[in-house]
């Protein structure tokens, strides 16, 4: 068994790297951020350390078992971080990131300080290098986009699909809420390739009774 300070040292290590992950969580305001990270590594460490070195190893020990418990408690806190937002589902990166973060604390918590080292490396280029290329890969693509709009009572929703249709966008999802005080309107639209939001959101505001729309990117 490693002496404590060694131990220790991997919890240190462990934070580290978590920190690094969860630094770029909140740099893009995200709800599961720099503590959150720095906490998952930790505790994924701790508990791969005490799984490996608290139960001693005699027979009918098992240092994986603990271990591999984590991974099923890491896909509910994962979870969590997903939520269904108007007609569009986000958290999946942040619930991915949380994932890969508590498999870089068991990799610590194990000594393999280069595959934890690698790993949180991989992870940070992959949500922070990799970003501009999305925006390559969006903007020669297709995407898709969601609005929000605050109409008249009263308003004809036809129009709305009348002028997504005559833009030439696909129209995947729409929810209509009328009040007194005024219609709510949800579209989540596929826009083709080359053609920017902005003219779709333009186009919408310059409809007749229309009175505010949100572009949720």
């Amino acid at each position: 068994m490693p002496e404590d300070f060694v131990l220790l040292g991997r919890l240190l290590l462990a934070a580290v790297l978590g920190g690094a992950i969860g630094a770029e969580r909140e740099l893009n305001d995200q709800a599961a951020g720099l503590r959150t990270h720095m906490l998952l590594t930790i505790g994924a460490c701790l508990f791969t350390l005490i799984s490996a070195y608290g139960f001693g190893s005699g027979i009918g020990t098992d240092p994986s078992r603990l271990a591999a418990q984590i991974v099923t408690g890491i896909g509910f806190l994962g979870g969590g971080a997903i939520v269904r937002h108007g007609l569009t589902v986000k958290g999946l990166t942040t619930a991915a990131s949380i994932w890969a973060t508590a498999s870089v604390g068991v990799a610590v918590g194990a000594g393999s300080y280069v595959l934890g080292i690698g790993g949180a490396v991989l992870v940070v280029g992959t949500l922070f290098g990799l970003r501009r290329v999305s925006n390559v890969l969006q903007r020669w693509g297709v995407s898709r986009e969601e609005f929000a709009l605050v109409t008249v009572p009263g308003f004809d929703i036809q129009r709305i699909v009348e002028l997504v249709e005559g833009e030439r966008v696909d129209l995947r999802g729409l929810e209509h809420h009328e009040d007194e005080d005024g219609d709510r309107v949800v579209l989540l639209v596929k826009l083709r390739p080359r053609y920017r939001p902005e003219q779709l959101l333009g186009a919408l505001r310059r409809v007749e009774g229309v009175l505010q729309v949100e572009w949720e990117h």
